[in-house]
């Protein structure tokens, strides 16, 4: 098995020499046949990926960057808007919450929110460590740009980040008074202000001040009410301090606050099944009225109140950085975070129910006719702390050819949930097990010889909590030697060690019950590059990396067996090659990277639907691989115009995923356990394709002010949800659309005046941005992205 590995390995490498090889070949022609007519030429970009301020372009690693620019044109303001401009990411809202996101990168994703499992990808804000994707999609204020690193950053980054990282940057405090105000409005009566104030308080202090506010009405309505489903207000503030009391020491100091209140009844109901209308009767041919696979303006909810979930989070940041002679600098980070969120009610449909059809549990009587009775109704509160210190050495020796990134990382989280619910099944799942006698007390029928078939019965789980409480430590170092000016060799490592400690209530065979556990992990990730300056402005390199995601419990396990069987660590090795060219004298940029990565022990998910209610549960029963490409190319053909393009290709392969199998179709599980990875949709959350492009032109000075016009498409290939059950709620590949038309720089007596228009999804295509089947209970549910909007935008600044 290793020399089958070991030769794939080797193949693949040669393939991706080859191609790399290839591509800086007719890079450097072009650049030495080139003669341009312009004097045009592209920013230089920097980036803080290896953790100090280096060139894009001289940075070995497959890296997106979005920009203020760019950011503006796609409206982004949370981390959710750049999932469609970047190839090979995915990041969207999970159903049922407009707080929780799932990210996956080249095919690694960790979609679950519960609190003791940990995420695929690490999200950085300015450098700290955000520990959960619950409660991520928060507004994030000054933001100056968005770094995605794509493959495992195990040796800088660390725990939880076998898939990438994404770095947010905010704005830093300058040294001249500046304020500046947007109000954008538009469809589904949008309206968003951001207010920004730069204030230099001395020669040695700064403070800036930032406000969002944002508010939208719902897209879709209740059927029941009329009202808007899937509203939103959020409130958002950043006080950041810098001091510099000499060249030597800086000290930067942030505050971010995020309020967000949101109607998350947003699911629709995109299948039931008929093996369910049959069994359960009624309530299920209610459910089917009231479905469809194509977008529905209306849906079955009840819940119309904008407030229905409140999400709260806050952080406080302390950067300190110490130059004791120009080529060292000394770091630390510390952080302290927060977040909490409270949803008073979440349904995926809800009927008002007729008479002697649904039974209200294992009482033998119905629910009176006319009740609500939905198929899945949950509420939820959870609360997440965490602290964490960094400290860091960076320095180089040697007339620095010798560069050096030394770091100890600190660790802690605390954090709890409670998630009741009820749900319902047709009743011959929940008592057609039990003698005749008991089924027919059950289902109140004392005659048929089949009392529960055509009925349907609501369970629960009102107990259902647990808490976590999660400690991690590292130490890292990376070293990169500079051979001669053409050749860098760069070595790394990363020891790490998480704990985990995790405690459950909840139903076991229908009876309350409390069990806890606590396990470590302890891992090694080595990584090491060579690049290789072909002539200047065309660099390669070849990269190897790994990367390890800790361990956890199955929070939402229904025996204690499952709960006491944790979930053990997963590992990735990759291997990249990758070409960073600017030519045209500059007016041309073209990069390239080729991957190849191989999991072990992969956390996959089983979900599991019953009388016990709907989980997932996770387990180490995966091997699989991923190769795939991401290209970026940006050109200035002539003056004032500027192309982007950008594609990525993914092919991913289960080399083994052992798991229970479930009947697609009906939902039910077969009871055998068996290796699917045949058969499993290698899609998940990692369509085939993607792709983005852009074009921006702006025209030339006026005397009141400057014309730009840009306009951007993005392409998906189809994306499934799940590896087995998929048949109902795949995403199909689609193409989104957007402009912008802007004036700025309008000049004013004091500072200077920008207005726009924007259109978002001018083709009006309905996206699913999430799915979940619920197997056994014999439906499926689907969200959608916002179809068309269009709006305005005017700013001052000064």
């Amino acid at each position: 098995m290793r020399l089958t590995q070991r030769t794939r390995a080797s193949g693949t490498v040669r393939n991706m020499v080859a191609t790399v090889a290839l591509a800086a070949a007719s890079t450097a022609a072009w650049a030495q046949g080139a003669s341009p007519t312009s004097a045009t030429m592209l920013d230089e970009i920097v980036v803080t990926a290896e953790r100090r301020e280096t060139a894009l372009q001289d940075t070995p690693i497959s890296l997106a960057v979005i920009g203020t620019g760019q950011l503006e044109a796609i409206g982004a303001f949370e981390i959710s808007d750049i999932s469609d401009q970047i190839p090979n990411v995915r990041i969207n809202s999970i159903a049922g919450s407009q707080s929780n996101i799932g990210i996956g990168i080249r095919g690694v994703s960790a979609t679950d929110t519960q609190l003791a499992m940990d995420p695929a990808v690490g999200i950085y804000l300015d450098g700290v460590y955000i520990g959960r994707h619950t409660g991520a999609v928060f507004d994030i204020v000054d933001l100056e740009r968005i770094e995605v690193l794509r493959g495992p950053q195990g040796t800088l980054y660390g725990r939880n980040s076998t898939g990438g990282a994404i770095n947010l940057v905010t704005r830093r405090p300058g040294d001249e008074l500046a304020f500046a105000q947007t109000v954008s409005y538009g469809s589904e009566n949008f309206l968003r202000s951001t207010t920004r104030v730069n204030l230099p308080i001395s020669g040695q202090l700064a403070a800036s001040l930032s406000y969002n506010h944002t508010q939208r009405d719902g897209y879709v309505e209740s059927l029941y009410s009329g009202k808007d489903l899937g509203g939103i207000q959020s409130d958002a503030a950043r006080l950041a301090l810098r001091w510099a009391p000499g060249e030597r020491f800086t000290a930067d100091y942030a505050f971010d606050w995020s309020q967000r209140q949101a109607n998350n009844a947003t699911a629709q109901l995109v299948q039931v099944r008929p093996l369910q209308i049959g069994l359960g009767g009624r309530f299920y041919q209610q459910l089917a009225a009231v479905s469809s696979p194509q977008r529905m303006q209306r849906l079955p909810l009840v819940q119309d109140s904008n407030d229905e979930n409140t999400a709260d989070v806050y952080g406080h940041a302390l950067t300190l950085e110490w130059r004791p002679a120009a080529d060292l600098t000394v770091k630390s980070i510390s952080s302290f975070r927060t977040w909490k969120e409270d949803e008073r009610g979440s349904s995926f449909g809800d009927v008002f129910v007729d008479a002697n059809t649904v039974l209200n549990g294992a009482s033998g009587a119905y629910i009176p006719a006319g009740e609500r009775v939905a198929n899945f109704y949950s509420t939820r509160k959870d609360k997440q702390e965490q602290w964490s210190e960094e400290l860091q050495l960076l320095g180089s020796v040697f007339e620095s050819r010798l560069t050096y990134t030394l770091g100890a990382y600190y660790f802690t989280e605390d954090g709890k949930e409670a998630n009741p619910s009820m749900y319902v099944l047709p009743a011959q799942f929940a008592f057609g097990s039990q003698p005749l006698a008991t089924q027919r007390f059950l289902c109140a029928d004392f005659v048929s010889p089949t009392p529960c078939l055509g009925k349907s019965v609501r369970l629960g789980n009102p107990a259902f909590r647990y808490s976590v409480d999660n400690e991690a430590y590292a130490l890292y170092g990376q070293l990169t030697w500079a051979i001669n000016d053409a050749v860098v060799l760069t070595f790394g490592g990363r020891w790490s060690r998480d704990r985990r400690s995790a405690t459950l209530t909840t139903l076991f065979g229908g009876v309350p019950g409390t069990v806890a556990g606590s396990k470590s992990w302890s891992d090694f990730s080595p990584s090491g590059t060579l690049t290789w300056k072909v002539r200047d402005h065309i660099n390669t390199y070849f990269k190897v990396a790994t990367a390890y995601r800790a361990g956890g419990f199955n929070a939402r396990a229904t025996t204690m067996a499952s709960f006491l069987s944790p979930v053990d660590a997963e590992t990735v090795l990759a291997y990249e090659l990758g070409l960073k060219s600017e030519f045209w004298d500059r007016r041309a940029r073209f990069n390239v990277a080729l991957f190849d990565m191989d999991y072990e022990d992969r956390q996959v998910k089983q979900f599991e639907a019953g009388t016990g209610g709907a989980s997932q549960r996770f387990v180490n029963a995966g091997k699989s691989s991923a190769r795939g490409v991401e290209m970026d190319f940006t050109v200035l053909p002539i003056e004032r115009l500027e192309f982007r393009l950008s594609y990525g290709y993914l092919d991913v392969k289960y080399d083994e995923y052992i798991t229970a199998v479930s009947n697609p179709v009906t939902g039910l599980g077969t009871g055998v356990t068996t290796d699917v990875s045949g058969i499993a949709s290698t899609l998940v959350h990692a369509p085939k394709h993607t792709g983005a492009a852009s074009a921006e032109y702006t025209f030339p000075a006026m005397s009141h002010g400057t014309w730009a016009l840009w306009v951007g498409a993005t392409y998906a290939s189809r994306r499934d949800f799940d590896p087995l059950l998929y048949l109902y709620t795949s995403t199909p590949a689609h193409t989104l659309i957007d402009a912008r038309l802007t004036l700025r720089d309008v000049p004013l007596r004091k500072g200077n005046l920008s207005l726009a228009l924007w259109g978002r999804n001018l083709a009006d295509k309905s996206v699913r941005e999430w799915s979940i089947d619920f197997g056994t209970m014999g439906w499926a549910i689907s969200t959608f992205a916002p179809e068309r909007t269009f709006g305005a935008n005017i700013g001052y600044q000064f």
